[in-house]
């Protein structure tokens, strides 16, 4: 494969702009997925958190998914609409609120990691997988150098 095409302009191949170009298209795919489950990015990770770590508190939901806790029930409020979560309060501490897979929550998130899996390796097939794990961990280490 050529690294640059004949009629490709310099700034075509400056990592910034292909990071642009391609985080658009991988954007524009996410979306679209996104829509097709009837899911916010946010009921996304959501869905996902609680699909990998299990029932978990309001607020530790929200500090793991980065949603400051006052507006995790919005969130919560529409994936609650969709019978895709259960919210109990907790008996060993009655201020605190449970949020829980229901079993059609359940289902739905397991169809929504598989999308995600489809999704990323249909955008990644040009590489092969030596080469998607480097671009991961470079992508990781770049990721965590610009946040706090």
């Amino acid at each position: 494969m050529k690294d640059q095409r004949d009629d490709q302009l310099s700034f075509e191949a400056r990592t910034g702009y292909l990071l642009a170009r391609l985080g658009s298209l991988a954007e524009r795919s996410w979306i679209g997925m996104l829509r097709r489950h009837n899911l916010t990015p946010s009921q996304h990770a959501v869905l996902l958190a609680l699909r990998e770590r299990g029932p978990l508190g309001q607020q530790d939901l929200g500090r793991l998914i980065a949603v400051d806790p006052r507006n995790v029930v919005p969130i919560l409020d529409g994936l609650a609409g969709q019978h895709l979560i259960g919210r109990h309060v907790d008996p060993a501490d009655r201020r605190r609120r449970v949020i829980n897979l229901t079993e059609t929550g359940r289902s739905a998130a397991d169809d929504l990691a598989k999308s995600v899996t489809d999704i990323e390796t249909g955008f990644l097939r040009g590489l092969n997988s030596a080469d998607q794990a480097e671009l991961n961990r470079l992508l990781r280490t770049l990721h965590a150098s610009l946040t706090p």
